[in-house]
């Protein structure tokens, strides 16, 4: 746990700018880095990174001796929308999946009321979105204006080489070696977004230490694929 969290919210320390794989997002990656940049809007499609950044943007300003908050917006989605006041304290709010609240009168209000309170207390606000804001479905037309006043920062998908590299990264981390005619495997026969890759991943982990094996393509077929699949 990060005591610097006023949350329940656990920033994971995968999650870094040291391992995150830009390739065409590194001027996000260099936005996110600058403390000059009051307010920024990230979108793009699930498993482009959006999570990994806002939370090594929490890490980052932790890291130079920053105040900083990580919240889920789908995590938080049951609690009342009270549960954003006080932020305006901390140097850095980086809200997930905004686009959760949008056409939820009370929430917007309190996305407005977060956003007036951050700028009035010179601090950052970084949220991200499956879409841009321009094509968000928002009711509150002040908090449609406050969203389109940031830094617009759309993700771009990974190509087949990096999201290979970002395997392999991952891999590494939990100690597995991870060639690229396998990591290739795996990438063409499951989804492509990165956090379901990542969980199999995790899944192949557990697996090859129980059973002693290397990460191999025969494996992989007898770990993850029922026998229609093979």
């Amino acid at each position: 746990m990060h005591p610097q969290l006023p949350l329940p919210f656990k920033l994971q320390d995968v999650f870094n700018f040291e391992n995150f794989i830009a390739s065409d997002n590194e001027i996000v990656v260099q936005a996110l880095k600058n403390p000059n940049e009051p307010f920024i809007y990230l979108w793009g499609e699930a498993g482009t990174g959006k999570t990994h950044l806002l939370q090594s943007a929490c890490q980052h300003q932790t890291e130079q001796a920053g105040t900083a908050c990580y919240l889920a917006a789908k995590e938080i989605a049951t609690n009342p929308p009270s549960i954003l006041e006080g932020l305006a304290n901390l140097n850095l709010v980086c809200l997930d999946d905004i686009d959760t609240f949008f056409g939820q009168a009370t929430w917007e209000e309190a996305l407005f009321n977060l956003f007036n309170q951050i700028k009035q207390a010179n601090g950052r606000l970084v949220v991200s979105a499956s879409f841009s804001p321009q094509q968000a479905n928002i009711i509150l037309n002040d908090l449609k204006s406050r969203l389109n006043s940031g830094l617009p920062l759309n993700l771009t998908t990974l190509n087949d080489e990096d999201t290979i590299k970002v395997l392999q990264t991952r891999a590494q981390q939990l100690g597995l070696e991870l060639n690229h005619e396998t990591a290739r495997y795996l990438m063409t026969h499951f989804p492509r977004d990165i956090n379901t890759l990542w969980g199999l991943l995790e899944q192949l982990d557990q697996a090859s230490l129980a059973a002693q094996r290397k990460l191999t393509i025969p494996f992989l077929k007898t770990t993850l694929l029922n026998p229609l699949q093979l």
